[in-house]
């Protein structure tokens, strides 16, 4: 009897030693965590680089199912630098992408050009608003060509578009509300956007049309207008290893308050592993004042899309 008594009394010690040790455990874990957590936050500058190096390949031989061979190659860049304290924060991204694609005996064509940079700075007035001035500016690396038209005077395809051609500049001043931390809704009624041709040939290209090119009259090669923003941008990792991020900017110029300028763009970032990244790409663009080729074979306003599917190997740095 009394052994046995002992040999409870040893199994409740040793049950009782066992319980507070996984305790002990968890709280330091959860301690760590929280420490980590406060380090990070403590961080008044924090950044983070994703490169990504996308390619992908169709090869056929004797295939009766028909096709073409094809190779493409996508490179895609995203950074960021913010800063923040209690009453003052700055918010810097910067996206750069650019592919080309081979089908067949063609030779290397472009797919995807973009340069996309953003400033935002903000004074704290209360937990969920503040004042905000915001900059942002999007063109491109190379030239742009029309594939299914030939240039008569040089022989090659027709140039489209080029770096700076256009180019897009939009600042703001307003007020911003953050409902949760993921979301930024800024409405901005003092703003301005600016539309900029650097290159020649895509200018005399608009004389001769006499319609001129990206909203600018015949001959111009910038313009600004005056008016009112509504710009929302999403950063939200929804579900565990997928973020999406989202930008979506709407410009009312006063002089003509119902010809608006909307921008629509998405980015599902899925992470498969530590180096392995699968990102879906959306943009959506409509300006009323630029006319487009569209796909019924007419010209005039048009919204413009396009769609992008990229696998690539993935590298990410941050100091945080």
């Amino acid at each position: 009897m009394l052994i046995r008594l002992l040999l409870i009394l040893l199994v409740v010690a040793v049950s009782s030693q066992n319980v507070r040790t996984q305790v002990d455990a968890k709280a330091s874990a959860e301690a760590l965590q929280k420490a980590a957590a406060l380090k990070a936050d403590s961080i008044p500058w924090k950044w983070k680089t994703d490169w990504g190096l996308g390619f992908s390949t169709v090869q056929l031989n004797n295939w009766t199912g028909g096709g073409q061979d094809a190779v493409t190659i996508r490179l895609l860049f995203l950074g960021s630098l913010d800063y923040a304290n209690p009453t003052f924060a700055w918010d810097n991204d910067l996206e750069l992408g650019y592919s080309i694609l081979k089908q067949g005996a063609q030779s290397f064509r472009k797919a995807d050009d973009r340069i996309y940079f953003s400033t935002r700075a903000s004074m704290r007035q209360s937990d969920h608003f503040r004042y905000t001035g915001f900059v942002e500016f999007r063109t491109q690396f190379y030239i742009g060509s029309n594939y299914d038209v030939i240039d008569s005077t040089t022989g090659e395809f027709l140039k489209i578009s080029n770096i700076m051609a256009p180019g897009y500049l939009t600042g703001a001043l307003g007020m911003e509300y953050l409902p949760v931390p993921e979301l930024q809704i800024l409405v901005a009624p003092f703003s301005t956007r600016s539309t900029f041709v650097g290159d020649d040939d895509i200018i005399q290209s608009g004389i001769t049309s006499g319609s001129g090119v990206f909203g600018l009259a015949p001959g111009v090669r910038s313009r600004t207008d005056l008016g009112a923003v509504l710009n929302l941008a999403l950063d939200w990792d929804f579900v565990e290893n997928v973020k999406w991020k989202g930008r979506f900017n709407a410009f009312m110029p006063y002089e003509t308050p119902d010809l608006w300028v909307l921008t629509l763009e998405n980015a599902f970032l899925m992470k498969v592993n530590s180096w392995l990244n699968v990102t879906w790409l959306t943009d959506v663009f409509y300006n009323d004042r630029v006319p487009v080729l569209r796909d019924d074979g007419t010209t005039g306003p048009a919204t413009q899309v396009r769609n992008q599917l990229v696998i690539a190997i993935n590298w990410s740095i941050a100091n945080f």
